[in-house]
């Protein structure tokens, strides 16, 4: 069994008020942990001078790519994966008018690769590779790809924020024929709350979110990546609403909807997502066949660069 040491790492922080992503907070945030994250630095030259790796496998971590410019000449090969190297691809297509956050978002992309052999970025599909920067299947959980499915008809959603819940109970008002099953953070004692009438708030459940997704006759989420990801395994159809002022949910939803995996929307008005849904034509098979390439093509890459095979 291998060890894991854990290290704190700058994160992103979000505006309780206008529900979306804050740039002060988040700087104001991780300004005053400069002494942690230093800590954390020291931290990770101790274990690289006691296992003495091969290669560092970076998940899209800003330290990582801080460590290498902070020892260039010790520092071991890195390697890079994460849905977000996508975005420094020349075929990737932006938003429109986001030229500032395009900006913003790949130049901390380029922070954690800094001096990185190759970025492998999980795609929906599979691009042409351009210099460093490889495409490959997303990675997705063993329980996911071991879940059965089926075809219910209610709806599954998963919230970043239980903020963001107060929009779409508000469309559910006037339409409760509809069941929907709503995971969210909140400080609710109850497994699960009845809003109204067919609308159902979960605890955080991964096990169970799962087994509703995987029968469920859509999803409804705020663009996350992996999550559409196991939403188009399953063959479900997603709405997707990306967190104001998240340029790389904005992103992600764009990126899916020319996909074929669901539509991107500003609000949880679900009008025409359930129309959509009922016409929807699944992206499982072309989706799934390249997930299987996942492994090879990744074990490839990587023993691209150490002598030694990896298996």
């Amino acid at each position: 069994i291998t060890k894991v040491h854990y290290f704190n790492s700058p994160n992103l922080i979000y505006n309780q008020e206008n529900k979306g992503f804050s740039v002060k907070k988040t700087l104001v945030h991780n300004l005053k942990r400069l002494p942690q994250h230093r800590q954390s630095l020291m931290q990770m030259k101790r274990w690289i001078d006691i296992y003495k790796p091969d290669l560092v496998i970076n998940f899209y971590d800003f330290l990582a790519g801080v460590y290498q410019l902070r020892h260039p000449f010790s520092a071991p090969p890195m390697v890079c994966i994460g849905h977000q190297y996508l975005l420094l691809h020349q075929q990737f297509i932006f938003p429109e008018k986001k030229l500032l956050d395009r900006i913003l978002v790949n130049l901390n992309s380029r922070f954690t690769a800094i001096r990185a052999k190759k970025l492998l970025a999980l795609s929906f599909s599979p691009l042409e590779s351009q210099k460093r920067i490889v495409s490959v299947p997303p990675l997705l959980r063993q329980s996911v790809l071991e879940e059965p499915s089926g075809n219910y008809t209610y709806f599954v959603a998963y919230l970043t924020n239980s903020n963001l819940l107060e929009k779409l109970s508000q469309w559910h008002k006037k339409n409760t024929h509809l069941e929907i099953h709503c995971f969210t953070k909140n400080s609710n004692e109850n497994e699960v709350t009845q809003i109204h009438k067919n609308l159902f708030i979960h605890k955080l459940d991964t096990k169970k979110f799962l087994h509703l997704m995987a029968n469920a006759k859509g999803l409804i989420t705020t663009a996350g990546f992996e999550s559409v990801c196991e939403a188009i395994f399953f063959g479900k159809p997603v709405m997707m609403v990306p967190v104001p002022n998240h340029f790389e949910q904005a992103c992600n939803a764009l990126d899916a909807e020319r996909f074929g995996a669901g539509i991107a929307q500003e609000t949880f008005n679900m009008d025409k997502f359930v129309s959509y849904s009922n016409e929807f034509k699944s992206q499982s098979d072309r989706f799934n066949s390249w997930l299987a390439e996942g492994r090879n093509r990744i074990l490839y890459e990587l023993d691209a660069l150490d002598p030694k095979p990896l298996s």
